[in-house]
């Protein structure tokens, strides 16, 4: 199923996410097969906003749709969310969420879990076998207490399907290399032709007192290598969160302008810094990046141009951390993507596109 990607990102349904992966160049696209994790879009009355948003981004490529559970806490009566509310139902199999997954033509479906175990089995199963696309499973840190028993009845029960290892955010994500060895020990030692992905994300949520700029180490890089040589017969593909987090509640905060420059195996961090600059804008910061001894003058991609144009003062610049985001996040999967390559940037690529 996986045979021909390098890259495998875990993405939300979010904006910033969104609009990265749109403005990806299509060659770029072409090397990545993205877990996505579907939720009501913001202030979209129909969920079939969400999906729109999503096949317009992938256009003519596979991925995976998952869920995001986190919603479900939400008090809201829109018609959006009791319809997102409806595809967590068990009731045939987790019927209208593999509906919505045949519904679009390159979608694939996520087995649908609560606490580790697979609801209604069998049901998805002849679910999964109608849809004939294949499946994958995801199996989070800290959402199964013991995975042998689920990973036993997947090898028991599935054919085509591939595992998404997801070590989930944290600063501290090296302390989960060892869970995600039991797993990939526990798959490859008799079934080494499944694929498996390595994905988490170590991005930090705090940058005070890290100065104006600050290089950050890209954790989930690591792991995956010592994973890799660990376990040298298995078949394991890079994933990481496309430098995101997971979604938290909303709080009032004061946001100090920052503007991130995603490298191969670090982050670049430069913020305001009040000890040297507490007045310092979007733009005079977006100039301290382009004159970075780091700035890839030769990347021809949208989030290289967003900060160019924040650094010259046009349309298009970045103006909030929503924007600063998509920029990072869609450097971030380009170099991912082109990971051990390099970033020439094929003609015939698809435009920029600016209603997201």
């Amino acid at each position: 199923m996986l045979e021909n990607f390098p890259y495998c990102p875990t993405l939300y349904a979010r904006v910033a996410e969104i609009k990265a992966l749109t403005q990806l160049p299509a060659s770029t696209k072409d090397r990545i097969f993205p877990l996505i994790i579907g939720r009501p879009w913001p202030n979209a009355k129909k969920l079939e906003k969400t999906w729109e948003k999503i096949t317009s981004a992938m256009g003519n490529r596979r991925f995976a749709l998952d869920l995001d559970a986190s919603k479900l806490n939400i008090d809201s009566n829109t018609e959006s969310y009791q319809e997102f509310k409806e595809l967590f139902d068990p009731r045939g199999g987790f019927s209208k969420y593999y509906d919505v997954i045949l519904g679009m033509a390159h979608a694939i479906p996520v087995l649908r879990l609560s606490g580790g175990v697979p609801l209604n089995f069998d049901e998805q199963i002849k679910n999964i076998e109608k849809i004939d696309r294949g499946v994958v499973v995801r199996i989070e840190f800290g959402t199964i207490q013991n995975y042998f028993p689920l990973i036993e009845k997947v090898l028991k029960k599935l054919k085509d399907f591939s595992i998404f290892v997801d070590l989930g955010w944290s600063d501290d994500l090296l302390s989960r290399e060892m869970w995600a060895s039991g797993i990939v020990e526990a798959v490859s030692k008799d079934n080494p032709e499944i694929e498996l992905v390595i994905s988490g994300s170590s991005f930090p949520d705090k940058f005070h007192g890290l100065g104006g700029r600050r290089e950050i180490l890209i954790r989930e890089r690591y792991i995956y290598n010592s994973l890799v040589r660990r376990h040298n017969s298995a078949i394991l593909i890079y994933g990481d969160w496309g430098s995101t987090r997971p979604p938290t509640p909303p709080t009032p905060m004061t946001n100090v302008p920052r503007i991130d420059l995603p490298q191969t195996g670090e982050w670049i961090a430069f913020r305001r810094d009040k000890e040297l600059d507490g007045t310092e804008t979007y733009s005079e910061i977006a100039q301290r990046v382009i004159e970075d001894s780091t700035w890839p003058s030769d990347l021809d991609i949208w989030g290289t141009y967003t900060i160019e144009w924040t650094a010259n003062g046009e349309p298009g610049a970045i103006r909030s951390p929503g924007t600063a985001a998509a920029a990072r996040i869609n450097i971030h999967l380009h170099r991912q993507a082109m990971f051990g390559g390099n970033d020439v940037i094929v003609d015939g690529d698809e435009p920029f596109i600016d209603d997201i």
